[in-house]
């Protein structure tokens, strides 16, 4: 957990998944591909052909955009490790931080990915 003006985060791996997933892409979807073969005799002329069939599931497939950029901006929340001044709040807090932190907090937090811990 990230601790942050006085708030607890987390980091929510279901959330970052489906950010990056592409839509529309069904993992359940099978890819069928189809290769011919043909045979010919000594004269070259064709004797038979022969039509074979694979099918597979598609895989899962990411943007790698998304990727990358929501990658970054969680190493930077990691790698950051200045002092906060707790009592102010998060907007307070945010204001004292460098621009790639500030960027990579509400990237995450409007992602879903960061998510405040609720207590109960």
């Amino acid at each position: 957990m990230i601790e942050f003006g006085g708030i607890l985060y987390f980091l929510d791996v279901d959330a970052l998944e489906e950010s990056i997933t592409l839509k529309g892409n069904n993992p359940k979807e099978m890819i069928v591909d189809t290769t011919t073969t043909t045979y010919y005799d000594a004269d070259g002329k064709v004797t038979h052909s022969e039509k074979i069939e694979t099918s597979t599931e598609r895989g899962r497939e990411i943007d790698a955009t998304k990727y990358d950029i929501l990658r970054v901006c969680v190493e930077v929340l990691i790698d950051y490790n200045e002092e906060s001044d707790d009592t102010l709040g998060v907007e307070r807090a945010l204001d004292k931080t460098p621009l790639a932190y500030k960027l990579a907090f509400n990237t995450l937090l409007n992602y879903g990915v960061l998510k405040e811990v609720e207590e109960k």
